[in-house]
């Protein structure tokens, strides 16, 4: 009864059972084997194994175990599941799982097996295997890294992620993510909050941006982003991510950052540049004139001069901010190289620590012109000695040369070196050594505006900028700029003709001594308070004026309208010396000989040099 219910229930399951004896015959089959091998009952029975269902190259094996067992008691497959390769009548082989066990009655003597076909499990495990093969290559070929986390751990990361985070093979270590020993220091706190957040649930996914030292020393930004994909009572135990660089996005987000700050420094600058560059003009100028009278006193004479070199440090100092916060119309010109790089070393001279050594040797520079900014120019001087200055906190020696030489094209260059011997900089800093408001200086210290301006300035004279330094070793700046042999006209006396000048300046302390000085050289002088005054001097009257000096900003109507009614009134070219204390100034039409622009705070040997020059450039172009 129970034999036949055995038989019945055999029969009914779904795998294959395959009864042999201890030679191998097979001696029984249920239905399923029938159905899964392809062969008809009385084609199995009495047949051996190997003959039937067992690969060819597996028969030796199949042999050996059964002789163990024979021998033994033991064998290798008898108990447990394995899986292997079968064949069926047609010859097609395909996956099995086999469990073999013996017979209760005839232990030694007859083995049963089942066989279940897993060729559609295989299959699906197969093309899941593909598929995550498929994936691992997408994200490995990605430029980001890919990570795996274990909580409590080991962290996986994609096969490039070393190379791709610029670290030694071997760094990346078995902890969690947070506690890698490559990020920096001080972004471990912020990253292991992040890392926190997540893992209690106070917040949907992981996500924090930090700094990685490579192995070539170099610092670079990362993001990471990831996710809880496994649970442990609530709780994630498994969290997967991915690792960006975005250095550049940093690097371009610090840009916009600096740009954006430029333009609010331009906006405040320009607020107040206008009434600043009045009065520093009007200070400079009555100290200059009040030198010029007889009899003063040496002690006197020193004072003025000092009165006159504060007014070009602060002078230099409204024009950095003003450079770097909008762009600026510059007056370029020739001017002779020595006495201007002169006026810049005695200027920055007592600001100087007297544990700092200087050196100035500029008989190189003797009978050579530059043609750019004056202004920009000694402004670059200016920030150069005081970089100089701040690298030698100690005390060291500060050398300045000028020279001169041929450049590639037979072209005269000259050549200003600016060398001290403080701290030196790493090659990393000299990179970014001219980018606007990067600074090495404590907080507080330093704007990083200085050596901006400097390669502003020189670029703008179509020059270049060498740097050569070393930590520890000092820093020497040489600036190459385009120059020429002083032409004696540009020597020659500003003594002109008297003109009759209209002069429109809205400056209450300004104008007065504006008229005073052109007065001073015989000229009869019209002050106008506004435009509309300045028009109505200009162009009411029988004969066109001898020389117009106007404000370009003046109320009601603006110095470019005075001159070009003027000119329109008198059908002629009406010189005319244009005034500005704002740096975004532009003249509205070409320039052209008998016009200029001149920006203030200016000299009085300024002034009169753009008079001495409009007006023959007037008589020129007749």
């Amino acid at each position: 009864m129970t034999s036949e219910l055995s038989r019945r229930i055999i029969g009914a399951l779904p795998d294959a059972v395959v009864s042999i004896d201890r030679t191998s015959i097979v001696i029984s089959v249920n239905d399923a084997a029938c159905r899964i091998f392809g062969y008809a009952a009385e084609e199995f029975v009495g047949r051996p194994l190997a003959e039937t269902i067992i690969p060819t190259e597996l028969a030796p094996q199949h042999g050996r175990g059964m002789d163990k067992f024979l021998s033994t008691g033991h064998g290798p497959v008898i108990g447990r599941h394995i899986e292997i390769v079968a064949r069926d009548k047609t010859g097609r082989r395909f996956p099995i799982e086999l469990c073999v066990f013996l017979d209760p009655e005839q232990p030694r003597e007859v083995f049963h097996a089942t066989i279940r076909d897993i060729s559609a499990r295989a299959a699906r495990d197969a093309a899941n295997a593909a598929e995550r093969a498929q994936v691992q290559l997408f994200f490995d070929a990605t430029a980001d890294v890919w990570w795996d986390c274990r909580i409590g751990g080991e962290t996986r990361f994609s096969e490039r992620a070393a190379s791709e985070l610029g670290l030694a093979d071997g760094v990346l270590g078995p902890v969690p993510t947070p506690d890698q020993p490559w990020i920096a220091h001080t972004d471990r706190a912020r990253m292991r909050e992040a890392w926190d957040e997540h893992l209690r649930g106070a917040s949907g996914r992981y996500e924090c941006t930090y700094r990685v030292e490579t192995n070539e020393g170099k610092e670079r930004w990362f993001r990471d982003r990831g996710r809880a994909v496994e649970f442990d009572a609530g709780r994630p135990i498994r969290i997967v991510g991915s690792t960006t660089d975005v250095t550049e996005q940093r690097e371009a987000e610090d840009r916009l950052r600096n740009a954006q700050r430029l333009e609010l420094l331009g906006v405040l600058a320009g607020g107040f540049a206008h009434d600043l560059n009045n009065l520093l003009a009007a200070i400079r100028g009555q100290a200059a004139l009040a030198a010029t009278e007889h009899g003063v006193a040496p002690a006197v004479l020193e004072s003025l001069e000092a009165i006159q070199l504060a007014t070009t440090k602060a002078k230099v100092l409204a024009s950095n901010m003003l450079s770097l916060g909008k762009p600026q119309a510059s007056e370029i010109r020739r001017f002779p190289a020595r006495p201007a790089i002169e006026e810049s070393v005695q200027l920055v001279r007592p600001g100087l620590p007297r544990s700092i050594a200087i050196s100035v040797d500029l008989s190189g520079t003797d009978g050579l012109d530059l043609e750019m900014d004056p202004s920009a120019f000694q402004q670059a001087i200016l920030n150069l000695v005081i970089n100089a200055r701040d690298a030698m906190p100690q005390g060291g020696t500060l050398r300045i040369e000028g020279s001169s030489r041929a450049d590639a094209s037979g072209n005269l260059e000259l050549l200003l070196l600016v060398e001290d011997t403080g701290v030196g900089m790493t090659t990393e800093v000299r990179k970014r050594l001219f980018e606007p408001f990067f600074t090495t200086k404590p907080k507080g210290v330093g704007t990083g505006l200085g050596l901006a301006v400097v390669h502003q300035a020189v670029v703008g004279g179509k020059g270049s900028i060498d740097v050569s330094s070393e930590p520890g070793r000092g820093t020497r700046f040489t600036l190459a700029l385009p120059a020429f042999e002083s032409a004696e006209a540009m020597q020659a006396s500003n003594a002109i003709e008297p003109l009759e000048i209209v002069l429109g300046e809205e400056h209450g302390m300004l104008r007065p001594m504006l008229a005073e000085a052109l007065r001073a050289c015989g000229h009869t002088v019209y002050e106008a308070a506004d435009g509309a005054l300045a028009l109505r001097l200009a162009s009411e009257r029988a004969s066109p004026p001898g020389l117009l000096v106007l404000d370009a900003q003046l109320s009601h109507v603006d110095g470019f309208r005075v001159h070009a009614r003027a000119e329109e009134r008198f059908g002629g070219r009406v010189p005319v010396v244009f005034t500005s204390s704002d740096g975004s100034t532009v003249m509205p039409s070409p320039s052209s000989p008998h016009v200029t622009l001149l920006a203030k705070p200016f000299e009085i040997h300024e002034l009169l040099d753009a008079v001495a020059r409009v007006t023959r450039g007037r008589d020129r172009s007749r």
